[in-house]
């Protein structure tokens, strides 16, 4: 399920239909293949800054309903000395996401690095064949070079962050370049942790 966010009576480019100014219309497409590209630390960002808990499976299933998932990836640098990290990328694992993950370095003690930009980058590229929508989660402006260039390849990408934090975490250039923009808190009820 791709949510499509229409702009004033537009003509919505898979239905054909015209929908009135903000209307958000969940759109199935079957024959899609789809992909889904989780920064870990940027999204656990912006769900606090919200001041939600994602669950992690309703999100897979809520953007991969009736279409063909590829892989679900999610990208996190851990500090070994927290284990409750380490648990929920085992949690991810065994339920099938595909983890990429390293220690984080520290360069002094208030400095901390551990950045997987890269990693997803190149997992974006390298499966380029394998899917024909990209679903980013994240607000990062370094992604933008690498939307243009899956793009020219005739790929779709869907990016998922929250201008409604502040400061906002979506970057003005990455929701510029990316194919739709989804909004978070748009979402909310069908991503978060129930309660109880």
């Amino acid at each position: 399920m791709i949510l499509i966010f229409m702009i004033s009576n537009c003509i919505c480019p898979y239905c054909g239909k015209e929908h009135p100014y903000q209307e958000i219309k969940p759109v199935m497409r079957k024959n899609s293949r789809v992909a889904l590209f989780i920064d870990g630390g940027n999204l656990y960002h912006a769900a606090k800054k919200l001041g939600f808990k994602i669950d992690y499976l309703r999100l897979k299933e809520y953007f991969t309903n009736e279409m063909k998932l590829y892989k679900a990836f999610y990208y996190s640098a851990y500090d070994s000395t927290e284990g409750f990290i380490m648990k929920i990328l085992d949690w991810l694992r065994h339920n099938g996401f595909t983890v990429r993950s390293k220690e984080v370095k520290k360069i002094s003690h208030s400095y901390v690095k551990g950045n997987m930009d890269v990693e997803l980058t190149v997992d974006m590229l390298l499966n380029i064949d394998h899917y024909d929508i990209a679903i980013l989660f994240s607000g990062d402006s370094d992604f933008t070079r690498c939307v243009t260039e899956l793009q020219k390849r005739n790929k779709k990408v869907h990016v998922v962050s929250t201008e409604n934090s502040d400061p906002p975490i979506l970057a003005h250039e990455l929701k510029a370049q990316a194919d739709e923009s989804i909004e978070l808190t748009d979402i909310i009820p069908m991503i978060n942790q129930k309660s109880g």
